[in-house]
């Protein structure tokens, strides 16, 4: 299940950078910042899947 939400965030954010790549209307500086934006929210998409393995490493070490 993890794996799928993985997925599906990866999906959203790609979207939002593939509409954001191809809107021609949208000012350089706004695209940055989205652009930065969903660089920032994969970064601690990461963060917060490692810190869940690590939860879950040390319950699974505790009931061994």
């Amino acid at each position: 299940m993890a794996d799928e939400v993985e997925d599906q965030v990866e999906q959203a954010l790609n979207l939002v950078v593939c509409t954001t790549e191809k809107n021609s209307n949208m000012k350089k500086e706004l695209k940055q910042k989205i652009l930065a934006t969903v660089s920032t929210l994969r970064a601690l998409f990461v963060k917060l899947k490692d810190s869940g393995d690590k939860k879950t490493s040390e319950i699974n070490n505790l009931t061994k």
